[in-house]
């Protein structure tokens, strides 16, 4: 796993690897079939008639784009779901053009801006080795799960970068298997239902963290060949139909939420996500005049942010809006809390969540890396205050940081910059 190789394709982005160009490559070579256009079609059929009447105006505007990035998602799973030639493959990303392509999005389902997704096809009964290594700064979280569905929802077991056992150069192993660890170090034990390898590297700081560099091998003999395009598109048509009641419970968990409000919920394990975290769920109708007020405590996380999605739980334009902000990219009170202001216009203050011209909005807060020793009341949230911009300045904490119209060019620009080094090519 090195440029050497030819594997890595870039000394400083480890996601450009021929993994990723080669799944991209399929995953555009398929994604004008007839049979996958056939069951995008079907996909927002069944989400439409989910939602019935309960859809704004405003929220019908972007769903055909939703729909779009919903199905490449999946698109993408069927190309890396191959056990018997398994590769890691970058999912959930924005649409973007690198190496010369233009790569639809992929985004649903509460995707979070931090995190690098990827998947790579796990068999029950077949023994796979990962390996690994930190480049430069690793994220701030990294977690590696196996899962029983390809709506990575249901947990089999998960392993945290934290507690894996490291050479001193920063590579490791991960072997996976059916079998107990017999004081093996990092292994993954899969299940007869097992799908997938998903791993998570959450980034605190986008400037300076970058996933690790991965790959991963089947040491068994293979039982097939390799998933032609049509079957690569009957099992992404197949899940994405399969999947749309699950997503769309996902998504009501926080659509159907009252107005204006932003609560913690069951552990996130029990909803699908990480067991090592937890989490706060929102949902906010703003006027063009109105602002947002929250405040959250971070419980001494490893890793902490708020997130903005729009009406189908797919993140906003955060890689050119502050839409999303980590614990590492916010101002703190002076009591160690963070308070956000939400809006559609800037209200002027360095925390500020933009909904990019939304008035509805579906937030989600997580805390991943929560400590042992609980940090004073653990994780809290404040409830929402809904007030006028104009008085806005009344109910923020004292000290809270303000910008201009240049400070805020710069925070974004900085912000854009920081986005890129996900799309280095080469270097």
């Amino acid at each position: 796993m090195s440029l050497t190789d030819g594997f890595l394709l870039s000394a400083s982005n480890p996601i450009a690897s021929r993994d990723q160009w080669q799944a991209e490559e399929i995953a555009l070579r398929v994604l004008h079939l007839p049979a996958y256009q056939a069951a995008r079609r079907k996909a927002g059929f069944l989400w439409r008639q989910g939602y019935g009447e309960h859809a704004s105006a405003e929220a019908l505007e972007t769903f055909e784009a939703a729909m779009d990035e919903y199905a490449f998602n999946y698109l993408l799973k069927a190309v890396a779901s191959d056990g018997d030639y398994p590769r890691l493959v970058r999912d959930f990303m924005p649409p973007h053009t690198w190496f010369g392509r233009d790569v639809p999005g992929a985004r649903m389902g509460g995707d979070n801006p931090d995190n690098c997704y990827r998947v790579a096809g796990v068999t029950h009964g077949k023994r796979y080795e990962v390996r690994g290594k930190v480049v430069g700064r690793p994220a701030t979280s990294v977690t590696f799960t196996l899962v029983a569905n390809y709506g990575t929802s249901v947990t089999i077991q998960t392993l945290d970068f934290a507690d894996l056992k490291c050479a001193a150069d920063g590579s490791f192993t991960i072997p996976i298997d059916g079998e107990d660890a017999q004081g093996r170090a990092n292994h993954l034990r899969t299940a007869p239902a097992c799908k997938f390898l998903f791993v998570r590297d959450s980034m605190n700081d986008w400037a300076s963290e970058t996933p690790l560099a991965l790959s991963i091998r089947n040491l068994t003999p293979p039982t097939a060949a390799p998933l032609t395009d049509q079957q690569i598109v009957e099992r992404a048509a197949h899940r994405m139909n399969e999947d749309v009641p699950l997503y769309y419970w996902f998504t009501r968990l926080f659509s159907a939420k009252p107005v204006n409000t932003l609560a913690i919920s069951a552990p996130s394990g029990a909803l699908g996500g990480l067991v090592t975290q937890a989490g706060a769920q929102g949902r906010l109708q703003l006027a063009d005049d109105e602002a947002a007020v929250v405040t959250v405590d971070p419980a001494g996380a490893a890793y902490a942010g708020l997130v903005a999605h729009d009406w189908w739980f797919r993140t906003l334009e955060y890689w050119n809006h502050t839409s999303s902000l980590t614990s590492h990219a916010s101002t703190p009170d002076p009591d160690g809390r963070y308070t956000y202001v939400i809006s559609i216009r800037d209200p002027g203050v360095h925390n500020w969540i933009d909904t990019c011209g939304r008035h509805e909005s579906l937030l989600l807060y997580r805390w991943q890396g929560l400590p042992r020793d609980q940090v004073r009341q653990g994780p809290q949230v404040d409830p929402v205050r809904i007030v006028k911009l104009r008085d806005l300045t009344q109910v923020l904490p004292k000290h809270t940081v303000m910008v201009d119209r240049q400070e805020r060019e710069r925070q974004v620009a900085a912000r854009e910059a920081a986005f890129r080094r996900r799309l280095i090519e080469r270097g």
